[in-house]
């Protein structure tokens, strides 16, 4: 009677064993691919939301904005403008939200200026960040979004950043 327990118990040990094996693996995959950011000059940063998405399908993640905090300023923006003082953008609604889109302006020193809560500050500095600053990764008049401006940014060594606020995995 025991040998037949010991068996059972050596083989979900065995298992046990192979999955966190498989898991870690996987996560040291997707972490290299996926754990890279990309350091802008006004302090904000591009990054993947995560290692692993499991909302998406192939469970990759999306591209965000974040502040040098880590906290994520809009997942799906277009079109980002990014300069040498200020973020620029529209952020679009998650997947079935009831969120509307937004447009805003981040800067270090002011943070978040949505366009909705306060329009004379994000025109002030909409117009500051348009006369006294240089574009960055886009011309003005090129519409990008942060997959395509993290791309292009990431190939640039001036840009790629070390350490990035990156969750493990997200839902």
């Amino acid at each position: 009677m025991i040998a037949p327990v010991r068996a059972i118990f050596v083989t979900l040990c065995n298992f046990a064993i192979l999955c966190g094996l498989g898991l870690t693996t996987l996560l040291l995959v997707y972490s290299v691919r996926f754990g890279q950011c990309v350091k802008l000059p006004n302090g904000s940063e591009l990054s993947y939301e995560a290692f692993v998405d499991f909302g998406n399908s192939f469970l990759r993640p999306d591209v965000v904005l974040r502040d040098p905090d880590g906290a994520i300023i809009g997942k799906e923006i277009w079109p980002l403008h990014v300069t040498s003082i200020a973020t620029l953008g529209t952020a679009w609604p998650e997947r079935d939200s009831s969120k509307p889109d937004f447009s805003f302006v981040w800067t270090a020193e002011t943070g978040l200026v949505k366009q909705e809560e306060n329009p004379s500050l994000y025109t002030e500095l909409q117009t500051t960040a348009d006369s006294t600053s240089y574009y960055i990764g886009a011309p003005v008049d090129l519409h990008v979004n942060t997959l395509w401006m993290f791309k292009r940014l990431s190939e640039d060594k001036q840009y790629v950043g070390r350490s990035c606020a990156t969750r493990y995995f997200t839902i």
